[in-house]
């Protein structure tokens, strides 16, 4: 075997093996969302993602090391779902609406408020990571808005406080309820009119309304 024969196949390997686990990561994460943490099977993953059991041990240790590295890929998911496009140079309000709009069409994505529901279920065998989970995307979307905010040349008193109750508002209401009800649905106007809602108080409290 030549040399550059044994460089092609030591590359393909590793592609092989990311291209197995983001497999499992798929075929997992449809798995808890039909069947949630307890009933799920490690079987089912494997008949949907196809490969072997000692396969999956090997890459995740068990089915609770499955289960949080599914959270971890989520997660990611999540936050990219809710953090916005570049709003750099935008009028203040039409950035805050932006950022408004894809924060909450983010929280409630069907997969989104599904994942979350199994999330506080289980947050007492993963504590860590489940915290880790609920927690980061807003708090990457705050750094967005206060960036933004700071930029358009407004001095916030104290901008964690101040930013979490703008982001409170957007979340509040439609989040919660469809949390609860899986028939609720917020169509884009009424979205689009709670975003501003919020984005008009926050301006009135900073003194730019």
């Amino acid at each position: 075997m030549g040399l550059q024969e044994r460089h092609t196949q030591s590359a393909r390997a590793p592609d092989r093996g990311v291209a197995r686990r983001q497999a499992f990561l798929q075929a997992a994460r449809e798995v808890f969302l039909e069947q949630g943490y307890e009933a799920a099977s490690v079987n089912d993953v494997v008949r949907k993602a196809g490969g072997s059991l000692a396969t999956l041990y090997a890459q995740f240790g068990s089915k609770e090391g499955l289960f949080v590295a599914v959270v971890q890929d989520q997660h990611e998911r999540f936050s990219k779902a809710m953090t916005p496009h570049n709003v750099d140079g935008l009028p203040l309000e039409e950035g805050l609406q932006q950022i408004g709009e894809r924060f909450l069409r983010g929280l409630l994505a069907p997969d989104n408020l599904a994942f979350y529901r199994i999330v506080v279920g289980e947050v007492r065998k993963f504590p860590q990571h489940l915290q880790k989970y609920s927690g980061s995307g807003a708090d990457r979307v705050r750094s967005v808005v206060t960036s933004f905010v700071k930029a358009s040349g407004v001095a916030l008193s104290d901008e964690e406080r101040e930013v979490s109750y703008l982001l409170e508002i957007w979340r509040s209401r439609h989040h919660y309820r469809a949390l609860v009800d899986e028939s609720y649905v917020v169509d884009e106007a009424e979205l689009r009119a709670h975003v501003a809602d919020g984005v008009r108080f926050f301006l009135q409290a900073c003194g730019k309304a």
